[in-house]
């Protein structure tokens, strides 16, 4: 008997993928995950849970001094940090260093380079680095429950039985 419901089993998952598993007796549904749809304010929520940004840009800093302010960065650029490291592949859209020279030829990509100073004229064009720039090769945001909240940044928290 044992025997018969394995490849009974089997050819449902085979055919079936995860859906068979929502034949199991007692099965409780799998939540349903999906892309958010307000990438902007999940990734203003990762940078809270991780560095406390919100906390801190919305908190009037005029009062502390500056250790103070130092030190509660660090934590922030720490934790924010992480954020980058695990959800994006960044990489710097010009190779050369800040204060290099650099020749942009003429059919530069207007939206990877910002021109400053005297930029009219034609053919390439030669400049400073004053910024390298970043793209992003890659952004791997997690996907979230179909019944949260898309624009909540940051839940509310609250300790109970204290």
């Amino acid at each position: 008997m044992r025997l018969f419901t394995a490849f009974r089993w089997f050819f449902r998952i085979l055919f079936k993928g995860d859906a068979a598993f929502a034949e199991l007796p007692g099965a409780a549904p799998k939540p349903v995950f999906s892309g958010s749809a307000e990438p902007a304010v999940q990734l203003l929520g990762l940078f809270q849970k991780e560095g406390r940004l919100l906390d801190f840009l919305n908190e009037d800093i005029g009062s502390y001094g500056d250790a103070e302010v130092g030190a509660a960065v660090r934590d922030i650029h720490r934790g924010c940090r992480r954020v980058l490291e695990k959800h994006f592949e960044l990489r710097p859209v010009l190779e050369e260093t800040e204060g290099a020279a650099v020749t942009l030829p003429e059919d530069f990509d207007r939206s990877a380079v910002e021109l400053y100073g005297d930029a009219g004229g034609e053919g390439p064009r030669n400049g400073t680095v004053r910024h390298r720039g970043w793209y992003a090769e890659e952004a791997k945001l997690p996907t979230i429950p179909e019944s949260a909240d898309p624009k909540v940044a940051a839940p509310a928290q609250v300790e109970v039985g204290s």
